[in-house]
C-alpha cells in the first residue's frame, strides 16, 4: 500500500498547468511515482500513487485521468484543501477528478 505523504514527495515534472487543471508528477525516496491533481469532489488537490503501466497508458492517451486515478495502488488518498487536509479511504469515498474524463492530449489541448 502506497500512501502519498506530501511532505516526503520530491517534484519530478509538471505535466499540465492551466487555469483549469494542474497535474504534477512526484516520487518518493524509494522511487515510487505519485501524482497530484485537482479534484471536483471533494474540492481540492489529491495526492495518489501510480504504477508505471497505467501511467504510461495515460501518457499514450489510452486511458483517461480518472481511469489512471482508479488504478492507483493507494488505499488511502490525501486531499488538500484551503482548510487543511483529509485522508480518505478509497473503498469508502468517491473521489472525482477535475476533468477526469479527459486523456492527456485532451487536457493539454484545453
Amino acid at each position: 500500500m502506497l500512501i502519498a505523504e506530501r511532505k516526503n514527495l520530491v517534484p519530478v515534472k509538471i505535466l499540465i498547468d492551466t487555469p483549469l487543471i494542474r497535474l504534477e508528477l512526484f516520487e518518493n525516496k524509494n522511487g515510487n511515482l505519485f501524482l497530484a491533481s485537482n479534484t471536483l469532489k471533494p474540492g481540492g488537490t489529491v495526492y495518489y500513487a501510480t504504477m508505471p503501466s497505467p501511467f504510461f497508458a495515460f501518457l499514450d492517451n489510452a486511458i483517461t485521468l480518472q481511469k489512471l486515478f482508479s488504478k492507483s495502488p493507494s488505499l488511502f488518498m490525501e486531499v488538500s484543501q484551503k482548510e487543511g487536509k483529509t485522508l480518505y479511504c478509497c473503498t469508502d469515498a468517491e473521489i472525482i477528478l477535475e476533468l477526469g474524463d479527459k486523456t492527456l492530449s485532451e487536457l493539454k489541448s484545453m
